[in-house]
């Protein structure tokens, strides 16, 4: 899996992810700072890339299907500093690896996957 990081996302939990062996992409990468929800869904869909992201918006399944993507992760931390964010989502993406046309819900202490 790749996955792509939404710009609310710290570069530094790119590098993290990037250096535990997970092929990471941070939105800024492509020069899509700025980018509407659509214009990423479109370009990730495209790439076949995973969004991780704080951005609960992309939960909307109306308005983005999961049929319509290769899976999204919306973090929903209380804590949202890099480290905390990296400490998670190692051991999450280390569990888990399908993700495409998939909605997780990823929290501390639990994670829902539609």
């Amino acid at each position: 899996m790749k996955f792509l990081l939404d710009e609310n996302i710290s570069q530094s939990v790119a590098e993290g992810l990037r250096e535990a062996g997970f092929r990471i992409y941070h939105i800024l990468d492509f020069d899509l700072g700025g980018a509407t929800d659509e214009g990423i869904l479109v370009f990730a869909k495209k790439k076949k890339l995973t969004i991780i992201t704080h951005d609960k918006d992309f939960g909307n399944l109306i308005r983005f299907p999961t049929q319509n993507h290769y899976g999204v992760i919306i973090l929903r931390f209380r804590n949202q500093k890099p480290q905390n964010l990296l400490l998670f989502l190692l051991r999450f993406l280390s569990d888990y690896k399908d993700f495409k046309s998939k909605l997780v819900i990823l929290r501390e202490d639990a994670f829902r996957i539609i």
